[in-house]
Formats: C-alpha cells, structure tokens, sequence
C-alpha cells in the first residue's frame, strides 16, 4: 500500500501550460466537502425567533419596573414636599397688624419680613 501511494506521487507532473511552475495542481471536483447551506434550518429560526421574543419581553418588563419605581419615587417626594410645606405654615407664628400708622413707621428691612394674606 505504501508502495503504491509512493508510486503515485513520485509521477513527474511535467510543465503546466500557464508556465507556473510553483503552483499545485488543484484539486478534484469529488474531493471538494459539500457546504452546508448559509441559512439556519426552519427549526432553529423559530427557536432563535422565540428566543427573541422571550428575551424582548423580558428587558421590557424589566423596564417598565424601573419607570414604575420611578415615578413612585418622584410621587413620594412631590407628597413630602407638599406635606412639609403645609407643616412649615402650621408652625408659623402670625401676628396680626390692625394699625396703618405701625406700617408707616416700620423701617424697609421690617416690611420685607411682612406677608399679606
């Protein structure tokens, strides 16, 4: 057998007609592999389709979760806000002016401090 196969490659080739010397022969046609087609089978895209569609679902859940916090955060702080406001005007300590003259006689930094209502 290794007789044979020595036999076979010490054949001289001879010139090749293009003058190219240093280039192999190519090959044969039946010893070329077949390839695969480039498309995946209809199988696999539905799964990849599902695949995709799970995983979209899935950051979108996700999303919407964080908006939701989101805006119960910001309600959260618009309530305390509101509410601290309304303690602030609970504790304020108001005195009433009924005298007009007491205004004339105030200096200017007095009457910035006043607040009508």
């Amino acid at each position: 057998h290794r007789l044979a196969t020595w036999k076979m490659t010490s054949i001289p080739r001879g010139k090749p007609k293009s003058g190219r010397v240093w280039r192999d022969p190519g090959e044969k046609s039946f010893n070329t592999v077949a390839v695969r087609s480039l498309k995946p089978s209809w199988k696999k895209r539905q799964v990849n389709r599902a695949e995709k569609k799970a995983l979209k679902n899935y950051v979108q859940d996700l999303k919407t979760a964080a908006q939701e916090q989101k805006d119960e955060k910001k309600k959260r702080r618009e309530e305390q806000i509101k509410r601290r406001e309304e303690n602030e005007k609970k504790a304020e300590i108001l005195q009433k002016i009924t005298n007009k003259a007491k205004l004339k006689r105030m200096k200017k930094k007095q009457l910035g401090s006043i607040v009508k209502r």
